[in-house]
């Protein structure tokens, strides 16, 4: 094991989330060598689309990553499979970070799912109107939203080892300071917030969509980063694609990029 002072957890819903919404807090992250950077993504963040697809999200989002800590050099890290609250969990890890794929479908901005995943969401989980989620690659299934929940909590404990300095980073859930948001992004909120040990860590809020109304505030070193992960992405992406996010709006993504993650302390 590293000589690790802290574990930061950032809890995103998509691929693209922490680069996003979380920066630069991230990226410091990621510098400090003595801080173990773990980034859980609920999601496959499919959109309905098909299974290439969603994998070249996850291959997008390590490769963000990966750059975000190219000081180390020739950071390629290494998948695996690990069992945790008894469901099979994707692990990617690499220098002093590890990603986890939770691989659970895309809800759509509004929680009524897509087509292709049976109009399965977090939402409707959280809102008992479903009591079960299947991953999108069939690997396991979570009956009702407490299962999901002890596993995010399992990831923790799994991680923590004997560390004592645990922060958690995840979305906001509080419409009134972030109206707007994802239904996938509230729902990873909420489900943080339920786990059992939540009051005992260091615990970090952000702002989803609704940066935007912020005033740019990200310059110098802080701007390139951000914008950096964000188009090592968007370039993997369409390397496996054909397919680019930044195309969807690009005035969205600059408007979001030239801004420092919101968030309150809890």
């Amino acid at each position: 094991m590293r000589n690790y002072n802290t574990v930061t957890f950032f809890i995103v819903a998509h691929m693209d989330d922490w680069q996003l919404f979380m920066n630069p807090y991230v990226t410091w992250s990621l510098w400090n060598e003595t801080n173990k950077v773990i980034i859980i993504y609920t999601t496959s963040n499919d959109a309905g689309g098909g299974e290439d697809y969603w994998r070249a999200k996850e291959e997008a989002s390590i490769s963000s990553v990966r750059f975000g800590i190219s000081h180390l050099r020739d950071v390629y890290g290494a998948r695996e499979i690990v069992q945790i609250n008894n469901h099979a969990l994707h692990r990617w890890f690499g220098g002093n970070a590890i990603c986890y794929f939770l691989r659970l479908p895309d809800g759509h901005l509004s929680g009524s799912g897509f087509a292709s995943q049976s109009y399965q969401s977090l939402q409707k989980l959280y809102q008992k109107s479903i009591h079960s989620i299947r991953a999108v690659d069939q690997s396991t299934t979570y009956n009702g939203w407490l299962d999901f929940v002890y596993t995010l909590q399992g990831i923790i404990d799994y991680e923590v080892e004997e560390l004592t300095d645990i922060i958690i980073n995840y979305p906001e859930t509080e419409n009134i300071i972030n109206p707007g948001d994802n239904s996938d992004h509230r729902a990873t909120g909420l489900a943080v917030q339920a786990m059992p040990k939540y009051p005992n860590y260091r615990r970090y809020s952000y702002i989803g969509y609704h940066l935007r109304s912020y005033p740019a505030d990200l310059l110098g070193e802080d701007l390139f980063w951000k914008i950096g992960q964000f188009a090592v992405y968007d370039k993997t992406l369409y390397d496996l694609t054909g397919y680019s996010t930044l195309k969807e709006g690009p005035s969205n993504y600059i408007e979001i990029c030239f801004r420092s993650a919101k968030f309150r302390e809890l």
